[in-house]
């Protein structure tokens, strides 16, 4: 009787604590925890936030710059270039409890000032050749995610025989603006850039610069002798042979 008493309390024992470890491996895959992970889309400052969070039914993002969201996988465009602390809050409705995560993410936004499109993301408009024609999408290549102008001169001759323009901007004689740009070659040559009347008589202020294999970042600052509402940024291109290459182009009024 007494060798039946101490098996069965053996196996209540040890049913006991099977029972307590299950309970515990249940409570820990049970547990709230908040995670997320992020795609960088095409468009500038655009993020698609992919949640990874586990065991919650609820969620709130803070995405530090004064904008919030409860969708689980949000879209997010930023438009100013920065580095912003993104904060996720998962939440379970059941137990009450929550748990938060965190990342800062880098975030550049192109701004061209006076320019639009001077990074040539958004296709080829406004730009043109001289002032009239407009540019193939064939010369616009794409690299990496980046999209940049990029000519072949297969001839020499004037600068201008080759010329990218962006017309339209109001500029005023005696203001000064800086005009910054990235440019490269295939092989060393000049061009010649500045800004200038889109019409007769053509006036204008321009410098020369050289150009390497190597993406070179130029700024220049242009003092305006003339007035017009439809001045542009020249980019002449047609004196030496070589690939010409040019993006993130801005132009801004100097105070």
């Amino acid at each position: 009787m007494n060798k039946s008493i101490k098996i069965v309390s053996l196996l209540v024992v040890f049913m006991s604590f099977f029972a307590c470890d299950n309970d515990d491996d249940s409570a820990q895959n049970d547990a709230l925890s908040a995670r997320y992970t992020y795609i960088r889309e095409a468009s500038q400052g655009q993020i698609t936030f992919i949640n990874t969070s586990e065991n919650a039914d609820s969620y709130v993002w803070d995405f530090g710059d004064g904008t919030t969201s409860i969708i689980k996988n949000p879209e997010k465009t930023f438009t100013q270039t920065g580095e912003y602390t993104v904060k996720l809050t998962a939440k379970n409705s059941q137990t009450g409890t929550e748990d938060s995560f965190s990342s800062i993410i880098s975030i550049f936004v192109f701004q061209g000032g006076l320019i639009t499109n001077g990074n040539f993301e958004s296709g080829t408009s406004p730009w043109t050749f001289g002032v009239t024609n407009a540019i193939a999408p064939s010369l616009l290549v794409t690299e990496g995610g980046n999209t940049f102008f990029s000519i072949n001169v297969a001839a020499a001759g004037n600068p201008f025989d080759v010329n990218l323009s962006h017309k339209g901007i109001n500029m005023i004689q005696g203001k000064t603006y800086r005009l910054t740009f990235d440019a490269w070659s295939n092989v060393n040559r000049t061009i010649v850039v500045g800004i200038g009347l889109s019409n007769d008589p053509w006036t204008n202020q321009v410098v020369t610069r050289n150009l390497t294999n190597s993406v070179q970042n130029f700024s220049i600052d242009l003092l305006a002798n003339f007035t017009n509402n439809n001045s542009r940024v020249i980019f002449d291109l047609g004196a030496a042979i070589g690939r010409v290459n040019i993006d993130n182009v801005t132009l801004n009024e100097l105070p």
